[in-house]
């Protein structure tokens, strides 16, 4: 796939390099599984009504529908499940004693509970979120320009809400949000560069209403936007001693010559990740653009679900399933373990991740290549104390090793629902 959305143009398989990716899996096993079957069968009998009868009939006494997962007590006990998606009756059969809690659009009914689901989760956060996603745009109608533009979906209006709700009330607070570098293929075309247009509009509304709201309050003097919002992307760093001796040389004058040199290649982030607090989990193939959470364009599903026995209870982070998992995937992206990372709401985590992310652009921009186990970086905008949302000083202006601008650019030619 990197190949052919020529992710690094003049890459070839003899070449290199591959594009590094970085997901996020569920395995769901028990009662919840059931939910994910009748989301097939009811997408089945909408889109191939002549073969309903090809579907098994589960409820036939030889499957044990009410099967618990085994999970032991020391692994944080059962979890409570539940399935949520963005999916309209053009897709599935909607069941109709369900037909009152969904909306409709022009005359359809459309569910967009994974939308309604993130907003719920961001509004009950007591100490951290952190979002891992491919994507991460919209609220455009709070945008400071090109309020326009077809992402109207208020999951970054939420955070922000959020995270000034718990400035009022003298709350510590943190999000962290990881994105790929920039969109998969090159990103000085068109679509690329919108996508990453829309996505600074999204950020630098952000920040903006984060720093009004740290005046109003009075605070500005003890702290800034990015004490509560912090954005990142990764990537990978080469020693010249890692590079295959098998690999051919690439085209003179071809990015993927000038990567070659450089060692350095950014880690595309295909997750659709968000925990809140070590205690609830959501995974799946909703990205935070309006084609994912609108509910009436592309179809998407997720599972949500936490451990009734690990809970947050207003002041210590809970040691279940969700924050074992949080902790080994930080890890993996900060380079080793740190016991910072066992409170992502406190200032001594948020300092921490910092401090390595910081260091790792450093390592990651040097003119000389060196491995480096680390691969979270700030992603490279930056933020002043007033929420103005800048790119940083050329050469960086543009992404690492591209002439694309970090800012983006809208095209006035695409068709509007492409990029949001």
């Amino acid at each position: 796939g990197d190949f052919y959305q020529n992710c690094t143009p003049g890459a070839t398989a003899e070449t290199g390099p591959r594009e590094p990716w970085q997901d996020i899996h569920a395995k769901v096993i028990g009662p919840g599984a059931l939910d994910i079957l009748h989301n097939f069968a009811d997408r089945w009998k909408q889109q191939n009504p002549d073969q309903r009868e090809a579907l098994y009939d589960v409820e036939n006494g030889e499957v044990d529908l009410e099967a618990a997962a085994n999970i032991s007590e020391d692994m944080g006990g059962q979890w409570h499940l539940q399935l949520f998606r963005s999916i309209t009756s053009d897709s599935a059969v909607m069941s109709q004693d369900r037909l009152n809690y969904l909306n409709k659009k022009y005359g359809r009914p459309l569910e967009d509970s994974i939308m309604k689901q993130y907003v719920n989760i961001i509004r009950n956060a007591k100490s951290f979120i952190y979002i891992e996603n491919q994507y991460f745009l919209g609220s455009a109608f709070a945008w400071l320009a090109d309020q326009t533009t077809l992402s109207h979906h208020i999951v970054p209006i939420e955070i922000v809400e959020k995270i000034v709700r718990m400035m009022e009330n003298g709350r510590a607070f943190h999000v962290y949000v990881t994105i790929p570098m920039y969109p998969e293929g090159d990103p000085t075309s068109t679509p690329s560069q919108e996508i990453i247009r829309w996505q600074y509009r999204t950020m630098q509304m952000m920040y903006r209403r984060l720093a009004r709201a740290i005046s109003r309050l009075g605070l500005q003097d003890t702290v800034k936007p990015t004490d509560y919002l912090t954005f990142y992307c990764l990537g990978k760093r080469e020693d010249p001693s890692e590079v295959p001796d098998d690999l051919a040389p690439p085209a003179p004058g071809t990015p993927a010559e000038i990567v070659r040199k450089t060692l350095r290649h950014p880690i595309y982030v295909h997750s659709k990740l968000l925990i809140a607090d070590d205690e609830y989990i959501i995974v799946g193939s909703a990205n935070i653009n309006q084609r994912s959470m609108g509910g009436n364009r592309d179809t998407e599903i997720c599972i949500g679900g936490f451990q009734p026995a690990c809970v947050h209870d207003g002041a210590n982070i809970p040691r279940g399933g969700v924050h074992t998992f949080r902790v080994a995937l930080w890890s993996a992206h900060l380079g080793g373990y740190d016991p910072a990372y066992e409170d992502p709401g406190s200032v001594e985590c948020r300092e921490k991740v910092g401090a390595v992310t910081s260091h790792f652009w450093e390592v990651y921009t040097a003119v000389v290549p060196s491995h480096s186990d680390v691969h979270m970086m700030p992603y490279p905008l930056a933020v002043s104390e007033s929420g103005d949302l800048s790119p940083y000083d050329p050469p960086w202006d543009l992404f690492p090793d591209t002439r694309a601008p970090v800012v983006g650019a809208k095209s006035n030619l695409l068709p509007a629902k492409l990029t949001t």
